[in-house]
Formats: C-alpha cells, structure tokens, sequence
C-alpha cells in the first residue's frame, strides 16, 4: 500500500512539472486548467523567480489557495504583493504632490521581470492622463534600473494578451530561422481594472520625428534616416523589427495607431505600444473614417524605406526595398499559419480571430495576395495624413 502510494506520488510531481509551465507565453489564459493541488505541489520545483509567475498568475483570478501558500514559502512574492499593493494605493489616491515612495517596502522581485531584485525606488511621479497613472524608477543591487507605470482604469489583460502573442510569434520566428522580431515591453494585469507596465527603456515616439508644415501639420522628414545613419546596427534592428512590427499589427488587427504610440528605440527597433484597441475594434474616428478609406493596421511612410536605405531619391531602390520587404512579411505570415495550433490556449473565440486574420481558409497562393493587399493599405495610405491631422487637433486643444 506505502509502496503504491509513493508511486502516485511520484507520478503527480512529474505531472505536475511537466504541466505547470510558467514560462509559457498563454500560462496566464490556461491556468484555469490546472487544479490548486498540481500547482501547489509544482512549487517545490520553481525558482523564486519562477514562483513570482505563479503568484500574479494565480492572483488575477483570485486563486487564493495557492496565493497564500506561494505568501508563506517565498518571502520576496510577500514583500512584492506588499510593495504592489502599497503602489495600487498611492496611485488610486492620485494625490497632486510628489508621491512617497520610501514607504514601499524592499527588496522585492519585480512582478514584470521576476529575475530582477527591486532595492530601490525613486522618482515618482503622477502623469497628467486618464487615471494618473504613477510613473517611477526601480533599482537593483547592481545599479540598474527600470521605468514603470502603475496605473488604474484600464482593463491590461488584452495588452497582456497581445504581448503573450508576439511573445509566441518570436518563438516562432526562431524556430523557423527567420530573422524577424517584434518588439514588445512587459505588462501585468493585477486586478481587473489596474495593473503594472514596464516600460522599454530609451524609447521615442516617432511623432519625434516628424515636422510640421507651415499649416502645422505633420510632415515626413529625414530625421529618422540622421537618426538611424548616426550607428550602423540601428539600420539592420529597424529592417527586422520594421517586419514584426507590420506583420503583429495586422494578426492583432490593432487600431488607434499614431505617431505618439508607434515608438523607436535607442538602438533603432520599431514597435507598437497601446493595445487597448485590438482584435477589431476602433477608435469613433476610425469608425467614422472607415466608411471612406481603409483603416491600416501597422501606417508607415516612406521615412521608413529612406531610414533603411539610407537615402531618399532613388524610387527604383526603394520600390525594390518594398518587394522585398513583402516576400520577408510573408515568411513571417506563412510561419505563424504553420502553426496556427500555437494560438489555441487563448481559447475558442481569440483563436478564431487567428484562423480568420491568418487567412487558414485560404491556399498560399491565395493568402499572400490577400496578405499583400493589407500590405498595401499599410503603406501611405489616406488614413495616416488623416489621422495625424486629427491627433495634432487634439494635442492642440489639450495644450
């Protein structure tokens, strides 16, 4: 009877570490599978790092059981439910002076970066949009430091969602030897209605690099191409990413883009920020608009195919740019049809978006023109000067 016991045992602890797989970027959308004892019992083979996923995992859907175990056994996810909630307080009082933050308590794993020891935090501050969020820098032991925003009002789990799929999608792309990447920054929904961003460090809004004409209208510029030409590595980050960034904003099917949520880092990697619009939905503008003119997915100029070539008076080259950059798309594109069964776990209704924005229905042939006629919506489309016009409309009556 011992002996049999020790058997089940046995066979549960591997189950259990052959199940509970928090690295996986849909963990949070299959949890609801496993029961409190499997993920109590794959404790015992988790990192603190690893046991931090589980908690804010299981913290989203109130799953107190195994919350209050992971509390009892790994005293850095208690000073970090400690700090997070102390941080949720501040930021729903919403106080007009300079928050303080010496009241958090320290150290603590980073619920967005479970590997990275927070001993610090500084520079607080309340940003003048909806909700005010609280924008503050955390330090670690060695020195460095991340920028984060806890923030109330929005429902982050759709951000979450979108940046677990560019997750997979990169997983996809390396799998497949494709030299692509979509660029993403890290998310965490802690309730409902409010949750912790991290932000990419060193990154600017491509509204930067933009002018105005003497109608104070947003223009194309060369700013990004003396932005990209000052370090040589900026131009093959913006040619790789530029690929996940179209082919993400297509699959996801995002809205609400403008130059103010599409972003370049230091190092010349292109990317979208801003997912509370996704999945088919619009902003009433594009609702509007769309009665008119196609509504792009992933807008970009040329300024993009000048920065990559580094110059801007050679159509032939920069319509030769363009061919290639749609034969790269559709490797992308025809990786992630390949494997459609890799979106399954987000469940039934977010996989049919999948099966229907990949186009499974269709045979190759028939899904890289339709994949091309996105392409096309995407490039100088009527939309983008239209959109830009009315953003700079509202820039101007808020300032």
């Amino acid at each position: 009877m011992t002996k049999n016991n020790d058997i089940n045992t046995n066979k549960y602890k591997e189950e259990s570490m052959n199940i509970v797989n928090v690295h996986d970027p849909f963990f949070l959308w299959g949890l609801i599978k496993h029961s409190d004892q499997l993920l109590i019992q794959a404790n015992e083979t988790l990192s603190d790092a690893d046991r931090s996923l589980l908690y804010w995992s299981c913290h989203y859907y109130k799953r107190s059981n195994v919350c209050n175990y992971l509390l009892d056994n790994c005293k850095l996810v208690c000073t970090a439910r400690d700090a997070i909630e102390k941080l949720s307080n501040i930021t729903k009082a919403g106080e007009n002076e300079t928050p303080d933050l010496t009241k958090i308590p320290v150290p603590f794993i980073l619920p967005t970066s479970p590997d990275f020891i927070v001993k610090e935090l500084r520079d607080g501050s309340f940003i003048s949009s909806k909700g005010k969020p609280l924008k503050f820098t955390v330090i670690n032991e060695k020195g460095q430091t991340k920028t984060c925003m806890y923030k109330h009002g929005d429902e982050l789990l759709q951000d979450a969602l979108c940046i677990a799929v560019m997750k997979e999608m990169n997983m996809i792309f390396k799998e497949e030897n494709i030299d692509a990447e979509v660029v993403y920054y890290e998310v965490l929904p802690v309730a409902k209605t409010e949750g912790l961003v991290e932000f990419i460090d060193n990154a600017h809004p491509f509204l930067e690099f933009t002018v105005d004409d003497e109608n104070k209208n947003s223009k194309s510029s060369d700013k990004l191409k003396k932005f990209i030409e000052i370090q040589p590595e900026r131009q093959k980050n913006l040619f790789r990413t530029f690929l996940g960034f179209i082919i993400s904003g297509i699959v996801l099917q995002l809205a609400d883009r403008h130059d103010d949520n599409i972003m370049i880092t230091d190092d010349g990697k292109i990317l979208h920020i801003d997912f509370g619009c996704a999945f088919g939905q619009k902003t009433k503008l594009e609702r509007l608009l769309g009665l008119f003119m196609d509504i792009p997915n992933s807008p970009f100029s040329e300024d993009v195919f000048i920065a990559i070539i580094g110059r801007e008076d050679d159509d032939k080259e920069i319509t030769k740019l363009w061919e290639t950059i749609k034969k790269r798309i559709w490797l992308c594109f025809n990786a992630l049809r390949i494997h459609k069964h890799r979106f399954k776990p987000i469940g039934e209704e977010y996989y049919q978006h999948f099966h229907e924005r990949l186009m499974i229905a269709k045979d190759d042939s028939e899904a890289r023109q339709a994949l091309d006629v996105e392409l096309e919506k995407c490039y100088n489309n009527r939309f983008n000067a239209a959109r830009a016009f009315y953003y700079k409309i509202q820039q101007n009556i808020v300032s």
